[in-house]
This record gives structure tokens, C-alpha cells and sequence, in this order.
């Protein structure tokens, strides 16, 4: 008989290790599961996008959907063909929709300041600048710095 106890004592030893063990790695996997989450899913924000190929002609992509986190110039890549360089100054967009950069002519790109109702130019990289809820912004193909009609 004490070999007998000495086996059920041993089986639930080994029960208690494997409920221990199995415990931690649930622990850490949510843990994981959460960080993978939180880093990938983001919130679904809606943001306007538009075109001005400096030639009258415009184009709109309204209601553009993001992640937050996402860039101007991830936004600009799924509503446009974009051709582009990157440096260590950062993203330069050489092309949009075929309309590429030509001796002094090139695109910068805006936002719409709501409380002044006029096109503001933002002076941030499109790779850094993190769109938000809401804004518009207009691709406009020019020679200076002026703002969109």
C-alpha cells in the first residue's frame, strides 16, 4: 500500500506542475496576444484626400479609411499610384498618378485648417506625419508655395 500512495502522491505532483506550467504560458501568451493587438489592429480612422494636378483638374478620395498610427504617405499609397524616393531626409513623392516632378514643379502637400478656412502647408515629412480622424488634405502639383485654389 505505500507504494500505492507513493504513486497517486507522485500523479498529483505531476497534475499540479502541468496546471502551474499550463497557467504561465496562458498568462503569457495573452500578454503576447495583446501586445500583437494592440501594435496591428488600431483604430479605423476616415480621412479626406485630394488631387490637384495644378491644371484645374482635381480629384477626390473622401472618406479614405486608416489605421491610427498610419502615415500620410501609407494613406496617399492606397488611394494613389505613387511613385517615390526615399533618402535620409526622408520620403520624397516623385510621381502621383503618372504626373511626376519637372524642373521646378513638384508636390507638396496641405491641410485644411477648419477654423481659418484656408489651405495650411505642413512643413513634416509625409513618412512621419500620423493622420488623425477627420482631416483633408490636398496633393497639390506646383512650382512655389502657394496654397491650393
Amino acid at each position: 500500500m505505500a507504494f500505492l500512495k507513493n504513486k497517486w502522491a507522485l500523479l498529483c505532483m505531476l497534475f499540479a506542475c502541468w496546471a502551474l506550467i499550463a497557467s504561465f504560458l496562458a498568462v503569457y501568451y495573452q500578454i503576447q496576444y495583446v501586445d500583437v493587438h494592440d501594435r496591428i489592429e488600431g483604430v479605423l480612422v476616415s480621412v479626406n484626400l485630394g488631387i490637384d494636378y495644378g491644371n484645374s483638374s482635381r480629384t477626390w478620395q473622401n472618406n479614405s479609411k486608416a489605421l491610427t498610427g498610419q502615415t500620410l504617405f501609407d494613406v496617399t499609397k492606397q488611394a494613389a499610384n505613387v511613385t517615390y524616393q526615399t533618402s535620409m531626409f526622408g520620403t520624397e513623392i516623385l510621381s502621383i498618378n503618372g504626373v511626376g516632378k519637372q524642373r521646378t514643379f513638384g508636390w507638396t502637400y496641405w491641410i485644411w485648417n477648419s477654423t481659418a478656412h484656408s489651405w495650411s502647408i505642413v512643413w513634416e515629412g509625409v513618412d512621419t506625419y500620423l493622420v488623425t480622424n477627420g482631416e483633408t488634405f490636398m496633393w497639390y502639383y506646383q512650382n512655389s508655395f502657394n496654397p491650393p485654389p
